[in-house]
């Protein structure tokens, strides 16, 4: 609605073109009167100035009193602005206009109906049995309409009794309603939302929007749970500069079990492209929390534990400084014996070159502060120099890499560990027709890392213990091309280590990415076991669409025989015509040989409003389902709206 009396404005307010400095060109069937006093148009009026036409029956230009009238199939046109009314009459030296049974488009996306718009003055309005609507269609989908508006322009407008309305038909009227008419932020009551829960019953929420100024506003809302409990929460939002800006949020939900809150934090800033900082900080009193809310999300919702972290980083030309302190809450109630990192402070020295070598001198630098509430502490000091060498043998490029670690503990006392690698690359290419090539990549790599005793070091994380190793990882890529585009590749690796006497090869890799037609996507990745003889692990996801129908299937498995999955996803979209579509989803342990989770949505698109109706459940580990019935729906110019009813069964 602002955006129909804001335009509304802009046209009439043009009409000030029509004053003696301006020409007003008059074109008509019949032309009488004198041009100085009053001229009279009629039959097929044609009116212009500026870039405004007005057209109708019958035009009247009394140009002595600064008067115009035009009437009779009235016809305002503007750039994308197209009105009809009846009646228009504009009195140029007051500025006062009428215009009577007002009709058409303000945009590609507004349109209006009104009985009568008045101008009283320069900056109020008044507008009777006004109706707005975004849709386009001869009988709106939806519209909102009022018996009366005072305008203010460029400030407010005030309506009474504002109707919603749906194919014509009132289905919400309000008594009273205001707001702004231009883009800014108004304090005040925000749509409700209502929901259903098996556990918790009718849910009621109701927002509340509160500016606090033009870098700062706050969203409160109280959640009725009119079987089990209540929820509170609140959102503050704010912008310190065009590089710093953050948000806090907070929901406490009170239910008969007990109550369950959860806490986050986030700020970032970045004042230059060398400097950076964002801290994220979660906290959630237990894991019944998320059984309290409607979130359906997997990984959430098997979340054991929570992390904050604060990372600051600078860059300079051939240094880099990280620090990060992290910390740790397990929802199990074991915070206090997990070690916490307060915090880690990296120094990084890039590749510097030395003079007139072929080598560059680089160092890794990590100090690391260890806590714990259930006792001990202590420090981590590493130091990890390094030594590369790089250097083109005709196609072939050898880069070579010599380094120490230094590490200093606090309790426990120290280490050094030599690293070397080495890895060999090259590029072919070859043409197999006139628009296909293909381009090879072999690489070879060797690393070697020192053995050395480690058990009278402390145990902080798993980083403190480095491994031994002498590996050796062949590779090969290979990219295709078709007209200079490439539409797929292909890679293999093996990883041979040589102290692994009885497998010395561990998996092989082959990756697989290609789009041979606009329509077709395979992506596969395979893990091979040369000792067993057998496929380990392979992960395959393949799209296409077809007749405007997308398809898209994902298998995935793993023989580990701690996690052991085995399962397949596979998902539509199929439109059912301009403005429906249906879409389907599901997941299938075939381990298990059961459903894991579907999905069955529809989509709606009209242009003015789109929403989606969607019915989903995913069983748990423990045979349990939950299920939700979803339906959101988008008012264009008036925001979002949705129900939602979850359960839970046996």
């Amino acid at each position: 609605m602002r955006k129909f009396f804001l335009t509304a404005v802009f046209l009439l307010v043009g009409v000030n073109a029509l004053s003696s400095e301006i020409p007003v060109h008059i074109t008509a069937d019949r032309l009488s009167g004198n041009v100085n006093e009053k001229v009279v148009a009629e039959g097929k009026a044609i009116i212009t100035y500026d870039d405004v036409v007005i057209t109708g029956d019958k035009a009247t230009y009394d140009r002595k009193n600064g008067l115009l009238k035009v009437s009779g199939n009235v016809v305002i046109k503007e750039g994308e602005v197209e009105l009809h009314c009846q009646n228009i009459v504009y009195n140029l030296i007051t500025k006062k206009t009428v215009l009577e049974k007002v009709s058409g488009r303000l945009s590609l996306t507004d349109y209006l109906k009104a009985d009568r718009v008045e101008r009283i003055s320069e900056e109020k309005w008044i507008a009777y049995d006004g109706e707005y609507t975004p849709c386009s269609h001869t009988c709106p989908d939806w519209s909102v309409g009022a018996r009366k508006f005072n305008i203010l322009i460029g400030k407010s407008f005030k309506g009474k009794w504002i109707s919603f309305r749906i194919k014509e038909i009132p289905v919400l009227v309000a008594p009273y309603l205001s707001g702004p008419i231009v883009e800014k932020r108004t304090s005040g009551f925000l749509f409700p939302r209502i929901s259903y829960r098996s556990d918790d019953g009718l849910v009621y929420k109701q927002p509340f929007y509160l500016v606090l100024g033009r870098s700062a506003d706050l969203t409160l809302a109280y959640e009725k749970r009119f079987r089990n409990g209540n929820a509170q929460s609140g959102e503050f939002r704010y912008v310190l500069s065009q590089d710093s800006k953050g948000d806090i949020y907070f929901y406490k939900i009170d239910r008969k079990e007990g109550k369950d809150w959860k806490l986050s934090f986030s700020h970032s800033f970045s004042p230059s492209d060398f400097f950076y900082g964002r801290s994220d900080i979660e906290l959630i009193n237990s894991r019944r929390f998320f059984k309290s809310t409607d979130t359906f999300n997997i990984e959430e919702k098997t979340k054991q534990y929570t992390k904050s972290d604060l990372t600051v980083s600078k860059l300079w030309k051939h240094f880099i400084l990280n620090i990060n302190a992290v910390y740790l809450n397990n929802l199990d109630g074991s915070t206090d014996t997990v070690y916490q990192r307060f915090p880690t402070v990296n120094f990084y020295l890039l590749d510097v070159p030395i003079w007139k070598t072929p080598f560059t001198l680089s160092a890794d630098s990590e100090l690391t502060y260890f806590y714990r509430k259930a006792g001990n502490s202590g420090y981590r000091f590493n130091i990890e120099p390094a030594i590369r060498y790089s250097k083109f043998f005709g196609r072939f490029k050898n880069t070579a890499k010599w380094a120490i670690l230094l590490t200093k503990y606090q309790h426990g006392g120290k280490r050094n560990i030599f690293k070397f690698s080495n890895v060999l690359t090259t590029d072919f290419h070859s043409s197999i027709s006139n628009d296909i090539s293909l381009s090879f990549n072999p690489e070879l790599q060797f690393h070697f890392i020192e053995n050395e005793n480690q058990s009278n070091n402390p145990f902080y994380d798993d980083s403190d213990r480095v491994e031994k190793e002498k590996t050796l990882i062949p590779s090969l890529t290979t990219y295709i091309y078709k007209s200079g585009k490439s539409i797929g590749r292909l890679s293999l690796s093996a990883f041979y280590n040589f102290y692994n006497k009885e497998n010395p090869w561990n998996l092989w890799k082959l990756d697989i990415d290609t789009s041979p037609f606009s329509w077709f996507h395979l992506e596969e990745t395979i893990y091979y076991s040369p000792y067993n003889n057998e496929i380990r692990r392979t992960n395959t996801f393949l799209s296409t669409k077809l007749l405007k129908v997308s398809v898209w299937l994902n298998h995935y498995y793993d023989f580990d025989s701690v996690l052991n999955a085995n399962y397949l996803r596979w998902g539509l979209s199929l439109p059912i015509n301009k403005i429906l579509s249906f879409s389907y989803q599901q997941r299938y342990d075939l381990k298990l040989s059961e459903d894991r989770e579907r999905e069955y949505g529809f989509s709606v698109n009209r242009g003015c409003w789109n929403g989606r109706l969607s019915y989903r459940w995913v069983r748990n580990y423990d045979n349990t389902i939950d299920y939700q019935i979803l339906l959101t729906i988008n008012l264009v110019k008036l925001g979002n709206y949705g129900y939602t009813f979850t359960g839970k069964k046996k």
